[in-house]
């Protein structure tokens, strides 16, 4: 009777002590869950003094400091918690081992994320199958580290990182956003991002947010330097994602941009692609290519830019995560790839960046290559478009400006002159490719290039018109 009654006190003592603990885990919790993870801590650390075993309290102890940026000692209870078969402790262990660069540890993570899952009978879902294509991503990756010389790193508020960027004439401008809903004729702060235009002030490139997503858009300059017809680049930029922060190569066809889709390492990654003219005459993009790594990182990257007359290359990155700012890095590109060697003790380092000694020669002196390479003045200092029409009305009259019009009808008869001088231009590139079609044997183009000179004085006549009107309309 004694022995039974033991073990009834024993029973009573204990689910007491579980009630007592309930009170204060579902507390915590509760707290975690509304983002104070401040006061969830201060619970959950009496309670792991209490009971250092429990999955439940060591989990959120880690996932709280986590939250708090504290992820070394994060790491520690989150070890415990994936003892006891907590599958979100491994979860979130295979996710920090991912941002940390450390592959092998996410793959023994995720191994047993995948035990726990199946021991309690839990269905791994969507994030399981996101983080394991982001495991291959990451492994591939780090087979193939680009090596690159870092001549500088910058640190800028993340609002205004673009205006740290010095680039010479020929490799264009990046605009602010003001600059593009200037272009567009709006009032405001529209909501795009910056953009990109080229040495030519022939088309401008920038992103704004359709619906729920961000796509790249491009448009025509006309000669008064408002936009012409706009056009978004095709969705598969964005690979189910975000797409923004366009850079166009000199060569008008090699594309640099940021996107968050399915193939991106973690938040924004840099990729590239190429466009070409397809055979109907539209511009096509070829599949966008993950630029890799030290590039990209489980971070934001972003607005990658070559300036092949410097020699400088730049990009953003808030990999460093300190609020509310970005560091821009200033690297030397290369016209071939070369990859740091997959045993290389440091690769780990080098595709993070965390020590940029690693990447330089030690005998150069990198202030005195930086200041000899920087452009004189920077080519970002203007946003605005220059126009490039010249009219002459007249008596005296020459204008250059739409704002130069007194009359309506002339500054109508004038923005219509300017976009059949458009047509015309494309008109001429689209015969002169026939033309070099025909020399090259293509006999049957034949016909389409009569039909196109036809076009050609048939749009000229009309540009003579409009030319007239316009000194007409203006008197």
């Amino acid at each position: 009777m004694k022995q039974i009654k033991k073990v009834a006190l024993s029973l009573s003592m204990a689910f007491g002590f579980i009630t007592a603990m309930a009170a204060p885990v579902d507390e915590a919790k509760k707290l975690y869950f509304e983002g104070e993870y401040q006061q969830a801590l201060e619970i959950l650390e009496k309670l792991a003094k209490r009971t250092p075993r429990d999955g439940t309290v060591t989990y959120y102890l880690g996932a709280s400091l986590h939250k708090l940026g504290r992820t070394d000692e994060a790491i520690q209870p989150l070890k415990v918690s994936e003892g006891r078969n907590v599958a979100v402790a491994s979860e979130l262990l295979t996710q920090i081992a991912l941002d940390q660069y450390r592959v092998a540890d996410a793959e023994a993570h995720m191994e047993k994320w995948e035990s726990s899952a199946k021991k309690q009978r839990k269905e791994l879902g969507e994030s399981f199958n996101e983080t394991s294509g982001r495991l291959v991503r990451m492994k591939n990756m780090m087979e193939r580290v680009e090596k690159i010389e870092i001549l500088d790193s910058i640190e800028i508020d993340s609002a205004t990182f673009f205006t740290a960027y010095r680039l010479s004439a020929p490799a264009g401008r990046i605009l602010p956003p003001e600059a593009i809903n200037r272009l567009q004729g709006i009032d405001g702060l529209n909501e795009v991002s910056a953009g990109y235009m080229p040495e030519n002030n022939s088309e401008v490139l920038w992103a704004a947010k359709d619906d729920e997503f961000w796509k790249i858009y491009s448009a025509g300059i006309l000669d008064d330097g408002s936009m012409d017809h706009t056009t978004a680049l095709p969705d598969n930029l964005a690979e189910g994602g975000n797409a923004m922060y366009p850079f166009l190569m000199p060569d008008g066809m090699t594309l640099y941009f940021a996107n968050d889709g399915q193939n991106s390492l973690g938040g924004y990654d840099i990729f590239m692609t190429r466009r070409t003219e397809g055979d109907n005459g539209q511009t096509e993009y070829f599949q966008p290519q993950n630029m890799g790594m030290p590039y990209n990182s489980p971070y934001n990257d972003f607005l990658l830019a070559i300036d092949e007359a410097s020699g400088l290359g730049w990009w953003a990155t808030d990999r460093n995560q300190v609020p509310g700012k970005v560091t821009i890095y200033v690297f030397a590109p290369s016209q071939v790839r070369v990859n740091v060697e997959p045993d290389d003790s440091n690769i780990a380092s080098l595709a993070r960046l965390d020590n940029i000694s690693l990447t330089r020669n030690p005998d150069t002196d990198y202030k005195a290559m930086l200041a000899k390479k920087l452009p004189k003045e920077s080519n970002q200092a203007t946003s605005q478009t220059s126009p490039r029409f010249c009219i002459d009305l007249g008596g005296g009259r020459v204008y250059t400006h739409l704002s130069d019009f007194r009359s309506q009808q002339a500054k109508s008869a004038m923005l219509e002159l300017l976009g059949r001088q458009a047509r015309l231009r494309k008109h001429i590139e689209a015969e002169e490719k026939l033309r070099q079609q025909y020399r090259n044997g293509n006999k049957s183009v034949s016909q389409a290039i009569l039909d196109s000179e036809e076009e050609t004085t048939r749009i000229r006549a009309e540009i003579k018109q409009l030319r007239n009107s316009v000194a007409r309309l203006e008197k």
